[in-house]
């Protein structure tokens, strides 16, 4: 087992090492992206956009702790020391002044300005760190592989030296032979089940979920500790409770409960595996209510904690048949941690991608790889998408006599309320600044302009909570009542967005329908209150 162990967290190393490698390799990228932007802005290059500017600053924020690896490896000409970090922030606030100029029209005074600087030569010393963390980086990546062989090489040399001693040991005569015999057994039955465990942490390394690591789970644990019932318990989002994320081989697999808080199983409470006897005779988690003794195994995995494996045995001496698999069922837990820690890792950087930080809505890039999806499936289906375009009405007053906190807190409270009313399969996206947009699948224009009202009037009842007034504007268009396609359906909402605002604010308006459309909006009145139809 302890070979296991040293292989299993050499692997774990291994991806932590390559996981640190692509952050760099992201944060040099950006550096260089940002530099090529720079350069071409001063060169009066009106073509580069800025949206590549500032993603590759954000990448840059966002990765200070990549960059406080490169400190060792800095080598300045005139022996002076600076973090990078002090270096990218100085780099910065010169590509701030240099780009100023830049859109003054002074581009010779720009370039100047770069030169002066040093711009050039601090970029290059930090591609020089870089290149030099990188050569250090790959040279590890052989050391590892080299641990991880000879820990394998350790496990079978255990396995044969064991299965060695102990032939020689027993071979004096019937009786020895048959302990060898049971040896062998013995040798074999640990060699079948380090192999699974092998197995099991290869096939979580490519788990892509929850349910791909349970369906690793039960099946490795069938293999392993046949004849054993087991459950695994995962916390929530809000790490309040446990639920049941899956069971297999249980009895009286309806005795197990949905949700056990922390108060309630000693073993979460005690940081260590506890059995809890059968019959009650000894202490138990109060959420045991099964017959059966249960072994609870708390799971860790860098320094947090994921859950709870329980292993269930019934009948006689079912305390002592659990004592004997504990380190087997540690073994499991422990492969399954590391597996739920890498799982709930790629899930956040998953979000930090696609999500707004600020709203918690999906960002503008995902809306707009989603938008053109869903515009296309239904044209080929004959369906309708609609979009509302929202914009909260006098933003920047707001800001400016309450503070950039309360616009935070506007802006959040704006967004749950626009969440609040949606349904399942509707998309709410932060467009940008105080903007958002939503599209609905499956809903004519009609039923847009309904669901938009319903939102305009959950943002106004938000004015008494800041003692402000808050209220937004919102344009309605759909496909293919106003539009065609999805970037005719996003600027038809947002055309009628504009004449929300210019009739007044705090009202909507739907985008005027295709020439020639004959639908279900033809009956629609002009409106006279915060419903305005503008079919014109």
């Amino acid at each position: 087992m302890s070979g296991f162990f040293f292989t299993n967290w050499n692997q774990q190393a291994l991806l932590d090492l390559r996981e640190g490698g692509r952050q760099v390799r992201i944060a040099q990228e950006a550096l260089m992206d940002a530099e090529a932007y720079v350069l071409n802005k001063s060169l009066g290059d009106h073509a580069v956009e800025h949206s590549t500017y500032s993603r590759a600053l954000e990448a840059l924020h966002s990765r200070d702790t990549q960059f406080t690896k490169l400190d060792r490896f800095l080598r300045a000409p005139d022996g002076t020391r600076r973090s990078a970090v002090a270096i990218v922030k100085a780099l910065e606030t010169s590509w701030t002044d240099v780009l100023a100029v830049a859109r003054d029209g002074r581009l010779d005074e720009a370039q100047v300005m770069l030169r002066e600087r040093g711009n050039a030569a601090q970029v290059a010393g930090l591609r020089a760190a870089f290149d030099r963390f990188l050569v250090e980086w790959n040279s590890q990546f052989a050391s590892y592989e080299t641990r991880i062989e000879i820990g394998k090489v350790f496990v079978l040399l255990s396995e044969l030296v064991i299965g060695a001693v102990m032939i020689f040991a027993f071979r004096a005569g019937a009786r020895d032979a048959r302990a060898r015999q049971a040896a062998i057994a013995q040798m074999d039955e640990s060699r079948t089940q380090v192999g699974h465990l092998f197995e099991m942490t290869d096939m979580l390394q490519s788990a892509a979920d929850r349910h791909d690591a349970n369906a690793v789970l039960r099946a490795t644990a069938g293999q392993l500790i046949g004849g054993f019932g087991g459950a695994l318990y995962v916390f929530n989002n809000s790490r309040d409770r446990l639920i049941l994320s899956t069971s297999w081989a249980c009895e009286d697999a309806d005795a197990l409960p949905e949700t056990i808080t922390v108060n309630q199983c000693w073993a979460m409470k005690r940081g260590k595996p506890h059995i809890n006897r059968s019959g009650g005779r000894a202490l138990c988690c109060e959420h045991h209510a099964s017959a059966a003794a249960a072994l609870e195994i708390p799971m860790m995995a860098r320094g947090e904690n994921l859950g709870l494996l329980q292993i269930f045995a019934h009948g006689a001496e079912a305390e002592e048949r659990l004592s004997r698999i504990l380190s087997l069922s540690s073994a499991l837990g422990d492969a399954m941690s590391l597996a739920l820690s890498n799982i709930a890792l790629r899930e956040k950087l998953r979000n930090q991608a696609l999500r707004d930080p600020l709203t918690g809505l999906y960002n503008r890039r995902y809306m707009e790889d989603s938008l053109d999806r869903y515009v296309r499936l239904a044209e080929r289906e004959g369906r309708k998408v609609s979009v509302i375009m929202i914009d909260l009405d006098h933003f920047k007053r707001l800001n400016d006599e309450h503070g950039h906190a309360t616009g935070d807190a506007v802006l959040r409270e704006a967004a749950a309320a626009i969440v609040g009313t949606l349904r399942e399969t509707d998309v709410a996206c932060r467009y940008g600044g105080e903007e958002m947009i939503v599209f609905l699948p499956d809903c004519d224009l009609d039923d847009a302009a309904v669901k938009a009202e319903q939102i305009r009037e959950r943002i106004e009842a938000l004015s008494g909570a800041h003692g402000a007034q808050v209220s937004a504007s919102l344009g309605v268009s759909s496909v293919p009542a106003t539009s065609s396609n999805s970037a005719d359906l996003v600027k038809a909402a947002d055309t009628a967005l504009y004449r929300a605002k210019h009739n007044g604010r705090n009202q909507v308006a739907l985008a005027p329908l295709r020439s020639g459309w004959r639908g279900p909006t033809d009956g629609l009145d002009q409106g006279a209150g915060p419903l305005a139809i503008a079919a014109e």
